[in-house]
């Protein structure tokens, strides 16, 4: 009876400490919700104008990975793109496409009447190391992060999105 109580006090102080550590270890960067996103670097836009994504710290983002030679994809970023414009949320929205050309994708802006200050063409496409890192060959994705960067929500539909942001 006597080593039951030293090993109960024993227990809940270990359970204590393994709480506590879990509240202040690093998030680990990834793909996933709950996940750090990991930084992209030197986006640039049409204009020549280059940023990171670590830019937007302390903003809510909308990343889009899109091409327009994927129906769903483009179409997504166009109603992704009315909805945060039409309801005025706090999220910036950055459009990142995979097309091969650039008159393509510079002539599907003009057409979809998108700001193109923050639409982002990937030189290289299919190939290029961005695409490959979060693994686009099983198809485009979206994400939501949050000010800290960390991941909230992914492959969101535009109902999604907005019954997510509604709840903020």
């Amino acid at each position: 009876m006597k080593y039951l109580k030293y090993f109960l006090i024993l227990g809940i102080a270990l359970i204590s400490l393994s709480s506590n550590t879990s509240r202040t270890s690093s998030l680990s960067e990834g793909i996933y919700p709950g996940n750090l996103l990991p930084d992209i670097k030197n986006l640039e836009n049409k204009s020549g104008t280059k940023m990171n994504l670590s830019d937007l710290r302390g903003q809510k983002v909308l990343l889009n990975f899109w091409a327009a030679y994927d129906a769903c994809s483009h179409r997504d970023n166009v109603l992704l793109s009315r909805i945060i414009g039409s309801k005025r949320y706090p999220v910036r929205m950055i459009s990142v496409s995979f097309d091969k050309s650039e008159s393509v994708f510079e002539k599907t802006l003009a057409m979809d009447k998108i700001d193109a200050e923050y639409q982002f063409l990937v030189k290289g496409g299919a190939f290029s190391d961005l695409f490959g890192r979060h693994q686009l060959e099983r198809g485009f994705k979206n994400y939501l992060i949050d000010e800290d960067g960390v991941i909230v929500a992914m492959n969101l539909t535009p109902d999604d999105l907005d019954q997510i942001l509604n709840e903020n």
